[in-house]
């Protein structure tokens, strides 16, 4: 029988990846795939992020991962120091006992039945009963926003939406004619429209203001749309017959907008800047900001990737961003001033350790509002 990093490994080699291929898509340091190919389990610095990586790995390779983590918690039961008659003891009731040889026997005819209950279950649909709340998708905002489009305008329809992602407030795009793109600023999502494409300009048309911006290659055009909490800058960088690169960069914040804002347009009062409106969850950043006044240890992982371990001096300060998630250890929490997308958060007092996990969570009133949680590990 293979073992857990054989299965890992074999199944890696069988769709000819490396070990940076996978780490480039999962978030997973190569140090940590290496170490659960080679079993050395002993690297990680907890159980918790263990678990966490073999399940994503494995479910990269599309393996069965509830069977990859039993079988790793098979192999800590046989490296533990309990009686074999303890790891022997029977854990199912005896009338379970006496149907094994049953179960056993019909096994194929079992397995059909519940291949085809699963099935009937996907059909009717109930399957929407299980699905967790935090795991949010972009739900039908596509749609939407071609509706609004042709709502307000009489012109071109828009053929496609695409998602801009911006890392350090600078993002880069390939669009082409016709196409739409989104991407959040703060708490305000913008949607612009590449209309026209010349010789060595580009037309777009910013959304829902049906404003319409010329510029051309490599010459920043500097745009304020209302209610933005901050001013963009659109820069040309490529051009072809009837596709464009465009690079995105925020500017300086202005002034918040005031809360009130999002009360009147989603009915829902907003208490901080942690709750922020978006259609598309891939749109959304976790930042964190600390002032460190005391000495600390710190350990911080961004999406599954560790980022830092070690001890910061006093005086130090950091930011750290990510999408999905932030996991922090603190070996001294009340030795620093922590923000949380600009929210001042307490994480503890001096000589404490603290475990957080600080995420997004849907608001279950309204599918467009998201909320930062901060919750133990």
């Amino acid at each position: 029988m293979e073992s857990i990093g054989e299965k890992l490994r074999t199944a890696r080699e069988a769709k000819k990846i490396t070990v940076k291929d996978v780490s480039a898509e999962t978030n997973i340091s190569t140090l940590y795939i290496e170490a659960l190919e080679e079993e050395d389990f002993e690297r990680f610095p907890s159980e918790t992020y263990l678990i966490g990586f073999l399940r994503s790995y494995a479910d990269f390779l599309k393996l069965d991962s509830d069977e990859i983590v039993q079988s790793y918690k098979g192999h800590k039961i046989g490296e533990s120091v309990t009686p074999l008659e303890e790891l022997t003891k029977p854990t199912r009731p005896s009338i379970m006992m006496m149907l094994s040889p049953l179960t056993d026997r019909y096994r194929n005819i079992f397995f059909a039945a519940g291949i085809a209950v699963v099935v009937l279950l996907l059909f009717l649909g109930i399957n929407a009963m299980f699905t967790d709340d935090v795991d949010i998708t972009g739900g039908d905002s596509v749609e939407n926003i071609k509706k609004e489009y042709t709502a307000s305008s009489t012109g071109t329809q828009i053929d496609n939406v695409r998602n801009l992602q911006l890392h350090n407030n600078r993002g880069y795009i390939l669009v082409y004619k016709n196409e739409a793109v989104q991407f959040l600023v703060d708490k305000k999502e913008i949607v612009f429209l590449l209309k026209e494409i010349t010789a060595d300009s580009v037309d777009i048309e910013l959304l829902p203001e049906n404003r319409v911006v010329s510029f051309k290659i490599e010459k920043p055009e500097l745009v304020s749309l209302e209610g933005s909490p901050r001013d963009m800058t659109f820069t040309l960088k490529g051009l072809t017959e009837n596709r464009a690169k465009i690079m995105v960069e925020l500017g300086e914040e202005k002034e918040p907008a005031p809360e009130k804002e999002i009360a009147e347009e989603t009915g829902i009062k907003v208490e901080d800047s942690t709750s922020v409106v978006a259609q598309n969850r891939k749109n959304l950043k976790i930042v964190l900001e600390a002032d460190f006044t005391q000495k600390s240890f710190i350990e911080i992982y961004l999406d599954g990737a560790q980022k830092m371990r070690g001890f910061i001096p006093a005086g130090r300060s950091e930011r750290w961003e990510a999408a999905e998630y932030i996991q922090i250890k603190i070996g001294n929490a009340g030795g620093f001033r922590a923000r949380i997308n600009g929210r001042n958060y307490s994480f503890g007092k001096s000589g404490q350790v603290a475990n957080k996990v600080i995420t997004w969570k849907k608001d279950v009133k309204n599918p467009n509002l998201y909320h930062i949680v901060v919750k133990d590990w």
